[in-house]
């Protein structure tokens, strides 16, 4: 895989378009107008990513997680797995922070935090989370994290405000978080995060202009809108927008199999081949016997970590084939490396076993 970058990712108001490409760059750059189609999301009104790359995006009441979206045609809906139910619309805020925890700020103004959700039958606010504040989280306008585990937050009077991430319902976070900058951000709430390398990014809500703040060697504790730099327009048209990490598999260079990492999870007994003698006679039956018989055996891939597969990749390559034999009346997993295969990740593999032979009288 090529090394990763930041994407963008922008849902369009109206058609719910999904758009994806590497963040603008200068302040003529129309960047709705070439990021890449990669799918439907109609009538979400959140999306995020968790850092591993994992799209969440609510809809309604329900919360779909799923891989990055990559099919243009496709409403990524219908490919996503439920994982919440009926609550999901009555959050002002939804982030994650860069270890993969959930945080989420009720209409009411309570934050909550918790593990990523996996059923949707399981309450995530009731049975998983824990809340941490009260009250008044609702009050901001905007609440995000850096790369480095930091919360941000734009407050009611438009404010920038930073501070860690509260632990607890004793941790008053809006008493201790400190102003990072004497401009009024209220403007520039319609789409503010920091990119994965660490750049604050912004929309002008008035103008559709994008903005960023150069990134700093050093912990940034001040931002003054004279920093910003203009890198893209148009953004007016945007309806959801977020960052993540770019995971979209455009060729595979090396993959092998580690047998010592495999686990056989079940065995069962199988009849290769079955031979009915019968003896009329009084005397004892002696016949000698050899059979052989080739195993066919079918294989699929999973990849997770919110890997996508671009349409037209190059998704094979050539290895041994992984094997169960046995040494000492122990079962071990081995690569037979005196034939190979070429193994294609996003379909069904048939490969053929080693030959297993028999002799006995």
């Amino acid at each position: 895989m090529e090394t990763p970058g930041s994407l963008l990712f922008i849902v369009t108001k109206g058609k719910y378009t999904i758009g994806a490409g590497l963040p603008p760059n200068n302040k003529d750059d129309s960047y709705i107008l070439r990021a890449t189609p990669v799918g439907k999301l109609m009538k979400a009104t959140k999306i995020l990513f968790s850092p591993d790359g994992e799209m969440f995006s609510v809809r309604g009441g329900d919360l779909y997680r799923g891989p990055m979206p990559s099919e243009k045609d496709l409403d990524w809906f219908s490919a996503a797995k439920k994982v919440g139910k009926v609550d999901w619309g009555n959050f002002k805020f939804l982030l994650f922070d860069p270890h993969g925890d959930l945080y989420a700020v009720t209409n009411d103004g309570d934050l909550y935090k918790g593990p990523a959700p996996t059923n949707e039958n399981m309450s995530w606010l009731y049975h998983q989370a824990t809340k941490i504040g009260s009250f008044t989280w609702n009050s901001l306008q905007a609440l995000f994290f850096d790369p480095e585990g930091a919360l941000y937050a734009v407050k009611s009077d438009g404010r920038l405000v930073m501070g860690d991430p509260p632990t607890s319902l004793e941790d008053n976070w809006f008493d201790t978080c400190i102003s990072i900058s004497d401009d009024d951000w209220s403007k520039l709430t319609h789409f503010i995060s920091f990119s994965p390398e660490g750049e604050l990014c912004c929309v002008n809500e008035d103008t559709g202009y994008m903005y960023k703040f150069p990134r700093t060697t050093i912990v940034k504790t001040t931002y003054s809108h004279r920093e910003a730099q203009s890198v893209g327009r148009g953004f007016k048209l945007g309806l959801l927008f977020a960052f993540t990490t770019d995971k979209i598999i455009h060729r595979i260079e090396h993959l092998e199999f580690v047998p010592e990492s495999g686990e056989m999870v079940s065995k069962r007994p199988a009849v290769l081949r079955s031979q009915i003698y019968k003896n009329d006679s009084d005397n004892p039956m002696k016949h000698t016997f050899s059979f052989s018989q080739t195993l066919n055996e079918t294989s699929n891939f999973t990849h997770e970590h919110g890997l996508t597969v671009q349409e037209g990749a190059k998704v094979v390559f050539d290895a041994g084939i992984p094997c169960v034999e046995e040494t000492d009346g122990q079962l071990s997993i081995r690569i037979n490396m005196s034939t190979t295969h070429t193994w294609n990740i996003m379909e069904t593999n048939d490969t053929q076993g080693l030959s297993h032979q028999e002799e006995g009288r």
